[in-house]
């Protein structure tokens, strides 16, 4: 992951010209709606936690959180596409925004026409990880596992059309392994399954299985960026362990309802970028333990 000095430099330089945006607007007079997609626990829910209070700080005004993990993205997605086009409705995305198009007949709303960008937050690595009832220690003993035992093993995953679920599918073509997926609805109740032995493996975004790696409750096989990653440089990436192709990334963002206008967010941007970088430079301290690229 490279360095968020020069961003982090840049970025503080927005918030110098917030004062002066703030005057072209009285945006926001109210308090803002953060909505998660999904349960608490996954990346999800991590970027608004971290994220809200400091832009509730920078904008003066209350951030709430608020979780419909109802459907996936479904819900949450539709509750901000539906919304006032007014800023006041902010989404937590991730891939599945992309995704759930391709995985949900009739949806009552279109992520591309009713959703709009406001930032990109990071670039998140994937992890595999293996459970307690697991023997395997490496990759390549896991999958050997999985083709002796077909359709016998299992994986969880925070549901389906997420990247970690579409991360383990991947997999699964490349190596030709028959290993069941268990959709779980959420990131917590996903990791929960594993460490009681419920399924074999999992894969994670990789800040809330960190805590678990270090305590040696799960076993990290591999990462799918195309590099190590700094917080586990032991563990290899699938490239490094005979994929060549395979590289997957997460991501996080903010988006907001389509139509809103373009200087709503001017008195609001500079601190949102302001944010941006100061929650890139608390996410890569090693107090918050979470590897995260800003671009």
């Amino acid at each position: 992951m490279r360095s968020h000095a020069s961003l982090f430099v840049a970025l503080l330089a927005c918030a110098a010209l917030e004062g002066g945006a703030r005057a072209q607007s009285d945006y926001p007079s109210r308090p803002i709606r953060y909505i998660v997609a999904s349960a608490p626990g996954g990346i999800a829910d991590i970027t608004p936690r971290v994220l809200g209070p400091r832009l509730a700080e920078a904008l003066r005004q209350p951030v709430v959180v608020e979780n419909r993990p109802a459907g996936g993205i479904v819900a949450g997605g539709e509750a901000v596409a539906k919304a006032a086009p007014d800023g006041y409705t902010l989404l937590s995305a991730t891939p599945q925004v992309a995704i759930v198009q391709s995985m949900v007949k009739d949806l009552a709303f279109d992520p591309r026409r009713d959703l709009a960008p406001v930032a990109l937050v990071g670039v998140i690595p994937n992890v595999l990880v293996a459970g307690p009832r697991t023997p395997a220690k490496t990759l390549a003993e896991l999958l050997e596992l999985a083709r002796r035992n077909p359709g016998k093993l299992n994986y969880s995953s925070t549901g389906a059309g997420t990247s970690v679920h579409l991360s383990a599918e991947l997999l699964k073509y490349y190596a030709g392994a028959d290993i069941v997926h268990v959709p779980y609805r959420g990131a917590a109740a996903a990791m929960t399954a594993l460490l009681a032995g419920d399924v074999d493996i999992m894969v994670d975004s990789v800040p809330p299985s960190l805590p678990h790696i270090r305590a040696g409750k799960v076993r990290a096989l591999a990462v799918t960026s195309a590099r190590r990653v700094p917080q586990l440089p032991e563990v290899p990436t699938m490239i490094e362990s005979g994929y060549p192709d395979f590289e997957i990334n997460g991501w996080s963002g903010v988006l907001t309802t389509a139509g809103t206008p373009g200087a709503t967010f001017e008195g609001g941007a500079g601190s949102l970028l302001a944010t941006r970088a100061r929650t890139a430079a608390m996410l890569g301290a090693s107090k918050a333990r979470i590897p995260v690229s800003i671009t």
